[in-house]
């Protein structure tokens, strides 16, 4: 494959045209015509909820939920609406394609600040956000001049932006180049038609233990432990209409949670294949890098700081209100569900 830039890919898609992408779809949604009407629909008796997503094992409490019909004890029919594209999720809610969906956080504040139609509620998974090099690449000193393929605005964009500015460097000093997916990052990767990519676990594992590259950063070093990734996001009219039901989905995720935790083979064998198109052995080596995390709290400022460099990159213009992150469903369910949120906890500690 001949080496592409960041206007080759996607049809001439750089930061200016992810922009104009985005305000497109966000002022379609602001202007009342861009909404596809209701997409809750009642069949036998269950409430059905369409979920969007992403490829990572940040999205595993969804996945194994939808698989295991945990879903079904509270009369919700689970949907889950594969996005073509990475970042394409947000675009869904801004729109009002789905109701609830998992995605980075990062591209849930780009699609916010120009449709602030729907707000963060819960966690989903926390880091395993890691820059992988071949081999030859050992430092981020090495990465000068090289490739380095993710995903645009995406948490993992973030990340290699905050690695370099720590390191006194920009993206002027490598050839950033935007994928669409997973699999063709990494297989990208594999093929050495990329010097660094920055993905998610299990691909990123699956691309380390491929080449022998290295690790050059999980962002534990720079973040700190247990910093989101992806997030649970609900539109605000289901939110402010339905509470219940968005509750109840947040619960799901606590079970979710606290049955990877205690058997995480268990949850491979459920969605490998469907949902993660990779071998058993990266999956299973990759658990512990990108674990489930529902109650990230503690995080609220931590998603408000990624926003300057957002801002830094022109993803953004403006910062994001405070109606971004509501965890008010979320302190309700743990709350009132004083058992499993310790089940969970104790799991995770």
């Amino acid at each position: 494959m001949a080496e592409r830039t960041v206007g080759d890919l996607h049809g001439g898609v750089t930061r200016r045209g992810f922009l104009g992408r985005t305000v497109t779809f966000g002022v379609a949604a602001c202007g009342g015509g861009g909404l596809l009407g209701p997409v809750a629909s009642w069949a036998q008796g269950h409430r059905e909820i369409k979920f969007s997503h992403g490829t990572g094992l940040c999205n595993m409490p969804l996945f194994y939920a939808a698989e295991k019909k945990l879903f079904a004890k509270y009369a919700i029919e689970s949907n889950v609406v594969l996005s073509g594209w990475a970042g394409d999720q947000a675009i869904q809610l801004a729109t009002g394609k789905v109701e609830m969906g998992v995605i980075p956080y990062t591209n849930a504040i780009a699609a916010y600040t120009r449709s602030p139609s729907f707000a963060v509620v819960s966690g989903s998974g926390t880091q395993g956000l890691i820059m992988v090099g071949q081999p030859a690449i050992k430092t981020f000193a090495d990465m000068r001049g090289k490739r380095v393929g993710t995903f645009q605005a995406d948490t993992l964009d973030i990340l290699v932006y905050d690695y370099l500015k720590k390191q006194g460097m920009t993206y002027k000093d490598i050839k950033m180049q935007y994928l669409g997916n997973s699999v063709e990052l990494t297989n990208a990767f594999i093929a050495g038609q990329l010097d660094v990519m920055s993905a998610i676990e299990p691909y990123a594992t699956r691309g380390l233990m491929a080449t022998k590259g290295n690790v050059l950063g999980d962002g534990v070093d720079m973040y700190g432990p247990g910093y989101p990734d992806c997030v649970l996001i609900a539109r605000k009219e289901l939110i402010d209409k339905e509470p219940k039901v968005v509750k109840d989905v947040i619960r799901v995720f606590f079970e979710a949670e606290a049955e990877i935790e205690t058997n995480f083979e268990e949850a491979a064998k459920t969605t490998i294949g469907k949902y993660y198109k990779t071998d058993m052995t990266s999956l299973l080596a990759a658990a512990k890098a990108q674990p489930p995390g529902v109650d990230i709290r503690n995080k609220k400022d931590f998603m408000f700081g990624r926003a300057q460099s957002m801002k830094e990159l022109n993803y953004i213009s403006k910062d994001p209100d405070q109606g971004f992150v509501n965890f008010s469903l979320l302190e309700q369910v743990i709350a009132e569900n004083p058992d499993l949120y310790r089940k969970v906890k104790v799991k995770s500690a």
